[in-house]
């Protein structure tokens, strides 16, 4: 948490040490003075006095400060939580007695409490809450507007925003996404995809389109829309770049976003390996079979990447069942474990008989490893 007392330490501590810079300064030029006969012994001596009563100034002002900080931040923290208890307290009672909230304007710790609420509670308690945090006309939203908010500041404010979830206040979010601080934009990333709601979700895709944030950041956003992911999925499908594209087909599949399957199947034969991957575990976890693209994903069980070759496996069980076990048959022979342990795991779905006979008679050691191996652990499962 931020105090705001230590951009006063800070300041305090520079001064001191400027303080202490100058006090040495003057000395090196008394005592220069002094080897060359220019001052006198006593004019020498007093000045080398300034110094050390300067030091010890300084330093007693540094002293007290600190200890002066921490007592007071102490009690304060001692002092919020008191106030945040007792508001938890009465804002619950509130709710559930049917009863009105005690009367704004709240201090800091009454709207914590509220925000605690807000982000535990759902339905038709979560929106009282969310008129309640309206009408105690929370900070957030003009902190991240003043030009003179710190870096600390503007984080707390956006992810108070976020936790109170009031759709009105995605207006004074979307800025940040262009802002040039990548934690802020990462940050306000978070705080939107909580907050936009109808036509917002859109305005978010837009703004996400020209934030520049990493895939996995991408990702998480779509992840904490939830069921309010799809139109986004779609605008990334249709207008991003290689990283929105993974964004959504990661999405796709672990959302369960079965309205836009179909349009999965063109990013198989995509030239980045990274976003056929995608595609491939967004098909496997929807269960939605990739026809038509039959030869490609037997292409993609021969490229040279590896992982490619895992997800491929993972997927043979989709595709006509004589088609699937013979590829699966020969994937156990493949040089890289984790490409025949999936192997061994899809023919453990699509035909156990199979996957004993390869433990059985496989031409490969290692597969004929890897499938008993497998066999083992279904037996241990069941």
């Amino acid at each position: 948490m931020w105090r705001r007392g230590e951009r006063l330490y800070a300041l305090l501590v520079f001064l001191v040490v400027a303080l202490e810079a100058l006090a040495l300064g003057g000395l090196v030029w008394v005592f220069s003075g002094r080897l060359l006969g220019v001052f006198d012994y006593p004019t020498a001596r007093l000045h080398l006095l300034r110094a050390l009563l300067l030091t010890a100034l300084a330093l007693v002002v540094l002293g007290a400060y600190i200890l002066v900080y921490h007592a007071y931040t102490a009690l304060k923290e001692a002092r919020d939580k008191a106030l945040y208890e007792r508001y938890l307290s009465a804002f619950t009672e509130a709710l559930f007695s049917g009863t009105e909230p005690p009367p704004p304007p709240w201090p800091e710790p009454a709207l914590e409490a509220l925000l605690h609420l807000r982000e535990t509670l759902k339905g038709e308690m979560g929106e009282k809450v969310a008129q309640w945090l309206r009408r105690g006309r929370p900070p957030w939203a003009f902190r991240l507007k003043s030009r003179w908010a710190s870096r600390p500041v503007r984080l707390e404010a956006l992810e108070a925003l976020g936790l109170a979830r009031l759709p009105e206040t995605l207006e004074a979010i979307l800025p940040y996404l262009e802002h040039r601080d990548p934690v802020l934009r990462r940050a306000a990333a978070r705080a939107a995809a909580r907050v936009a709601q109808g036509e917002g979700v859109l305005h978010l895709g837009e703004a996400l389109l020209k934030a520049g944030l990493p895939k996995g950041a991408l990702l998480e956003v779509l992840l904490l829309l939830e069921d309010r992911a799809e139109p986004v999925v779609a605008l990334f499908l249709e207008k991003g770049g290689r990283g929105e594209v993974w964004a959504a087909l990661e999405a796709i599949g672990r959302l369960h976003l079965h309205g836009l399957a179909e349009r999965v199947l063109p990013f198989l034969e995509a030239e980045d390996p990274e976003v056929q991957a995608a595609a491939l575990g967004a098909l496997a976890r929807l269960g939605y079979p990739p026809v038509g693209c039959e030869d490609v994903v037997l292409g993609l069980l021969r490229r040279e990447e590896e992982f490619l070759r895992v997800h491929a496996a993972r997927l043979l069980p989709l595709l006509p069942q004589n088609l699937a076990r013979r590829a699966l048959w020969e994937a156990l022979k493949d040089p890289s474990f984790h490409v025949r342990r999936a192997a061994a795991e899809a023919l453990a779905s699509l035909d156990p008989e199979l996957l004993r006979k390869a433990a059985e008679a496989h031409p490969d050691p290692s597969g004929r490893a890897m499938a008993a191996q497998v066999l083992r652990e279904v037996a241990w499962n069941s």
